[in-house]
């Protein structure tokens, strides 16, 4: 054979067992009936585990939230209608009664109001002329024909809870008390408080009403306002009639923030409200000292002016001394015995 036909041969040879390789390389085979004697696990459905789906629930780390102290009290039975204490970074439910039970708001239906005044393109410092249309016949604070700027208007409606102020404030942006309380109605779905429903912008009706869950979450919502949050924290106002020479004062309706309830509180910022139907109501922010702890307390349905203050009081005092706050000493170790239910709450 000559050399150039073997090299031909050894070519083509090389070609040939190049292409069996390939093509043998691309079957796919079956192992268990090529290869009997391997055996190769086979992935089949699966359905998660209790565990596994709880671990998918849970948040990366607990939030911390302030813990109940082991062994502390309950409060005395609450003497209002419905009440309820809420952490007011946190949002922590820390106690709790009738909280779901639709209650009228009376002049708490103020902060609504004030919320959605906001909200317009109100100029504070123009006047209007106070009518008889505005006027209630037991307010005390305005008399028809005087003139007042919007910003005095909005001091006598928040800090002395006056009908006649906020009845001028929405006319003269000019809307009729239907009209503002479909506004109303629109804040509240915007804010999630499922349970309020407004009829008009004073909380003269007894249709103006929330439970009070939803009354601590409009209040903490109002106080994000620094206008209304400015306001409601003055003990009293000074207001004087454009057409008049003399200036009127106007008390907070707030008898923790004036002390005519005594306390001890560095902060007690809150808002009113009263109708026959509704009994007496409260909400507050309460703050002990400068350490950062904040409650939002509700009292609804009182059955005095004086007694919606002084459990809302004592609710507080109560809260903190029986709740350890986040870096307060046996914090830490409270929280770490605690455990962390499906809800997100500690227990």
């Amino acid at each position: 054979m000559s050399s150039k036909l073997f090299d031909f041969l050894s070519s083509f040879g090389i070609m040939i067992l190049g292409i069996v390789l390939l093509f043998a390389g691309s079957v796919t085979f079956e192992p268990a009936k090529t290869f009997p004697w391997i055996k190769l696990p086979v992935a089949g459905s699966r359905t998660l585990i209790d565990e596994e789906l709880l671990l998918e629930s849970l948040p990366l780390s607990r939030p911390m939230v302030p813990m109940r102290k082991a062994g502390s009290k309950e409060f005395y039975p609450l003497a209002a209608a419905s009440g309820v204490v809420v952490d007011a970074k946190t949002k922590t439910l820390l106690f709790q009664k009738n909280i779901r039970a639709e209650r009228p708001l009376a002049s708490i239906t103020k902060l609504m109001t004030a919320i959605v005044l906001l909200d317009l393109p109100i100029n504070w410092s123009s006047s209007t002329v106070i009518t008889e249309a505005d006027a209630d016949g037991s307010d005390h604070h305005l008399i028809p024909g005087e003139e007042y700027l919007f910003e005095d208007l909005w001091h006598i409606a928040l800090v002395g809870s006056s009908n006649s102020a906020i009845n001028s404030l929405v006319r003269s942006a000019g809307f009729s008390a239907e009209q503002f309380s479909a506004l109303m109605n629109k804040k509240s779905k915007e804010l999630g408080l499922a349970s309020a429903y407004f009829v008009d912008p004073a909380g003269l009706s007894e249709r103006n009403a929330a439970n009070a869950l939803d009354t601590a979450t409009l209040f903490r919502e109002a106080l994000q306002r620094e206008k209304i949050l400015k306001t409601i924290r003055l003990g009293e106002y000074y207001a004087r009639p454009l057409n008049k020479k003399k200036s009127r004062r106007v008390w907070s309706t707030n008898r923790l923030l004036t002390r005519w309830i005594p306390n001890k509180f560095a902060t007690a910022i809150g808002k009113t409200g009263y109708t026959l139907q509704a009994g007496y109501n409260f909400a507050v922010n309460v703050e002990e000292d400068d350490d950062g702890r904040s409650l939002i307390v509700v009292v609804l349905g009182a059955t005095t002016t004086d007694l919606r203050f002084t459990e809302a009081r004592d609710l507080a005092e109560w809260t903190f001394s029986q709740y350890v706050w986040p870096k307060e000493s046996g914090y830490d170790a409270l929280y770490n015995s605690s455990t962390l239910t499906l809800d997100g709450t500690l227990h």
